[in-house]
């Protein structure tokens, strides 16, 4: 027949039962033991053993550092470092092809691009009201200062940019 055991003998595991609960590398939940300052809940057969509370609430504050974003690439071990720079090289790559990521000489050609087809659209704005809806000249001469005022506001638009990047 069974042994029976209290609750908080229930819930106090050993390293080794924890790390296979929870598909982890015992020597992973040691460490995050050792980091995370947990003492032992007592001991059993020799070894000691650790509140389960304590084992979760350390793993999800790891996980919780973890997917903030709060590695610090100097505070890693040099091959450490190196996998995490090999594998923020691959994650590039990745964007690239998947053209998430465009290099800013590419951005930079297709907006000029659309700033060529907008100024050549305004360009011949006038001549069209005038040919086709026959606006009076007054009103033409407005629809060219108009547009004369947005191709400006563009253009400092574009230079303002370009200033606060060379800052």
């Amino acid at each position: 027949m069974g042994e029976v055991v209290s609750t908080e003998q229930a819930y106090t595991w050993s390293i080794s039962r924890i790390s296979e609960a929870i598909g982890r590398d015992r020597r992973t939940v040691a460490g995050v033991i050792k980091d995370a300052a947990i003492a032992p809940a007592g001991t059993r057969r020799g070894n000691p053993v650790y509140r389960l509370s304590d084992i979760v609430d350390a793993l999800t504050a790891e996980r919780r550092q973890s997917s903030s974003g709060g590695i610090d690439v100097d505070d890693l071990i040099p091959t450490d470092r190196k996998a995490w720079f090999q594998s923020e090289t691959e994650r590039i790559k990745l964007e690239k092809e998947l053209r998430l990521l465009v290099p800013a000489e590419e951005a930079h050609r297709e907006m000029s691009r659309l700033a060529k087809a907008v100024a050549s659209g305004l360009d011949s704005l006038a001549d069209l009201l005038e040919r086709d809806a026959g606006l009076s000249p007054e009103t033409i001469e407005l629809v060219e200062q108009s547009t004369d005022a947005l191709r400006e506001m563009m253009y400092q638009s574009i230079i303002d940019d370009d200033e606060a990047l060379d800052e």
